[in-house]
Order: C-alpha cells, then structure tokens, then sequence
C-alpha cells in the first residue's frame, strides 16, 4: 500500500503575519533612509547657509555697495546646491536680512544678526513692528518691501496747518508725529502756521522758542532733532524732492539769498508737504531752532550732549543715515566744517555730496567738554552752497536772537 503525501501550505494568518512583519521591517527600513536623508538636506541647507552669509558679508563690504546689503535676491545672487532653494528677504529700515534655505522640505535659516544656521523658516513678512500693511503708490516709500511707516491717525487744530509726518525707528519715532506745515508766525501771541505774507514769529532765542511752542499744550513742543532728520530722511527718499526727478539725480531744494518771501516745499512719503522759508528778508525764518547742547540737552541725542573725537566721528549716533562727513575743514576761529554724504539703505543709493548738492552743510564750533551752551539751527535757506535739507549750525549761543531764526512746534 503506497504512501500518499499531503501538501503543506500557510494558513491565512501565517500569511497575515508574515505580512506584517515585512511590513514592519519596510517601514523600518523607509523611516531609517528618510532620517538619513533629512539629515543629509539639513547638511547641505546648512553649509549653503554658511556659504550665503559669507556671500552677502562680501557684498555689503565691497566698494560699490557704500555698506548695504542686496535689496534684493537678483542683487544677493545666492545660488545653493542642488535641490536648494533660497527666499532672501531685505529690511531697508535698518539694512538688514533674512534667508531660508529649503531643501525638500527642511527649512533652515540665517540673518544678519544671526548668521548661524537655524531651523525654521523666516517671517513671512517683511514688514517689521511698527510699518503698516497697506501698500503705497510707488516712488513714495521709505518703508519696506512696499510698506509705508506709521504715521498720527491726526494732527491738531489749534496753531494753524499741520502735516503728519510718518514714522522712522532709525530715530526712534516709528509712531510718526505732527509737525506745523510752516514757520511759525505770531497770531495773537500764538505760534501759528500758515501761508502768505505774515512775518514769521522770529528773533526769539532757543529756550524762549521752546517755551512758546510748548504753550500750544497737549505735549507741543518745539521740533526737535530726530523729528527734522526724519522729515529730512523722508523728503531725501522722494524722488519729485529731486531736480533729477530720481534720488541722487541732480540736487535737492536749496535756499536763496535773494528771492523775497521764495520758500522751498519737499513733499514727504505720504504726500504731505512742508514749507521752508528762504530769502534774505528779515521777516523770513531761513534759519529754525531745534535743540541744544550740554549735558542736560533735550532732544538732542548723544552728539548734542558731547561731540565725539575725532572732527570727522561728529554725530554718528543721530545721523547715521550718512556713511560720511568726508574731511572736514577748520578755519582760524577753530571753525569745523564738512559735507555729508547720503546713503539711502531703502533704495540703494549713495551720493557723494558737495555743498552744492543740496543735501546740506555742517559747521559746528562746539568741542567735547565745553562749558558754552550752544544751540542748533536747523535749514538756513539763504545761500545755495550752505542750504539744504541736512545743513546743521552748532556754534550759535542758545541765548542768541536773530530776525531771521524762527521754528516750529511738533506734537
């Protein structure tokens, strides 16, 4: 009798447990390649990243750049490995960036105040604390990525016309404020701008302009430094400001000695404008009184509390905005004198100032440790080589009164 064999096979949950376990083993094996290959992207994002700030460190130092970083990725030019993909953000405001590196799904991230990789992607927006959102009609952004700065929601009604001027955290007013349109005049005792031909409120000294503009009330007060080098910075940035009608092509406004009641008006970001006065005529405030000097100086920064040494270091901390003062001159009453040189970090721009640029003129005869008061004058519109939105006096007596030195009150 013959013997009869029986295949064998799997039961169904042998099957189902074989299963399984590849399956385990599969996912084991796809999770441990995925780790080595994330782990790879990181690698490579972050050497890109190294790469890239060393990159944009070369860039801002090179000779063209005047110190600015690239305003944008066509200007920063990143190129990584492969499979890298950069978004490169530039902040005007204060000149600075972000970059993601992203590589299939890994996000790395370096910046100008941290150049070591870190995961995570930069902010999506550009816009810093203190910027609105809302866009502005081009040409007329001193914001970022198309952004304008805060300005006043409004301004007063007492003291005559008014402007909102927007904001700039370079010195320290990211809110922005109100400023009188015009010179003030005297309307009855008041500080009060307004056009046409009333004799500007003029021969006053510094404290006594202080005292009167701050009698409009409400926190009035006369117009300090960092409100001018904003309204100055703004006007700059403008290109209808320039005869060029581009920024840094041509000149900016200047004064004149001759034109009688002749103003100068720039028209700032948010198309505001303000009116200058220029002229000869004793009833004309071609000259404006801002702060003063000591140790107990208002709203004058760190350059109006002491002067820095050496001549050409003068003011760095306020005006920034410039990369230099060039050399400056000293004449045989010890007399110093120099030429700023505009650098526009939001467009890019740098202009080699002259003093007939219109970008203005420095005279101080102040020195560190000085026991005289003196006060700042801010404009001077009476002479196109000494004229301009940056032109700055300080070596003028706090106690000094002049038919042609008026102000303004700022809220």
């Amino acid at each position: 009798m013959g013997t009869k064999w029986r295949a064998q096979g799997f039961t169904i949950v042998e099957l189902l447990i074989v299963i399984v376990v590849i399956g385990i083993l599969a996912a084991i094996t796809i999770v441990s390649f995925n780790g080595v290959q994330d782990k790879a992207r990181v690698a490579v994002v972050q050497s890109d990243l190294n790469s890239a700030a060393k990159q944009l460190d070369i860039y801002k130092t090179s000779s063209s750049s005047n110190g600015i970083y690239p305003t944008d990725a066509a200007a920063a030019g990143l190129v990584g490995s492969n499979g890298t993909i950069y978004d490169y953000i530039y902040y005007s405001d204060d000149n600075t960036y972000c970059v993601t590196a992203t590589n299939q799904g890994v996000d790395y991230k370096i910046s100008s105040q941290n150049k070591s990789p870190t995961a995570g992607a930069c902010p999506a927006s550009s816009v810093p604390a203190g910027y609105e959102t809302a866009p502005v009609a081009p040409g007329r952004d001193i914001g970022v990525g198309g952004y304008s700065p805060i300005q006043p929601s409004s301004c007063p009604s007492n003291g005559g016309s008014w402007v909102k001027v927007p904001g700039n955290t370079l010195y320290g007013l990211p809110n922005g404020f109100c400023v009188q349109q015009y010179p003030a005049t005297n309307v009855g005792g008041v500080a009060t701008s307004q056009s046409g031909t009333a004799n500007r409120w003029t021969g006053l000294n510094q404290p006594t302009a202080a005292t009167t503009a701050a009698a409009l009330g409400g926190g009035a007060h006369l117009l300090s430094e960092q409100e001018w080098m904003t309204i100055a910075a703004n006007a700059a940035m403008q290109p209808q400001n320039w005869s060029g009608s581009a920024v840094g092509n041509g000149t900016l406004p200047r004064g004149s000695s001759t034109s009688l009641r002749g103003g100068v008006t720039v028209t700032l970001t948010n198309g505001e404008n303000i009116y200058f006065d220029s002229g000869g005529a004793s009833y004309n405030a071609s000259k404006e009184w801002t702060c003063y000097t000591g140790t107990s100086a208002v709203n004058c920064g760190v350059a109006g509390q002491h002067s820095p040494a050496p001549n050409n270091a003068y003011f760095t901390d306020q005006f920034n905005l410039f990369t230099s003062y060039g050399a400056f001159e000293v004449n045989g009453d010890g007399r110093y004198y120099g030429d700023p040189r505009f650098a526009n970090p939001s467009l890019g721009t740098y202009v080699n100032s002259s003093r007939t640029a219109g970008l203005g003129y420095l005279r101080s005869i102040y020195t560190a440790g000085s026991s005289t008061v003196y006060a700042l004058s801010r404009g001077s519109w009476t002479g196109a080589t000494s004229s301009g939105l940056f032109t700055m006096y300080m070596d003028t007596q706090q106690t000094y009164a002049h038919a042609t030195y008026g102000f303004r009150a700022a809220k």
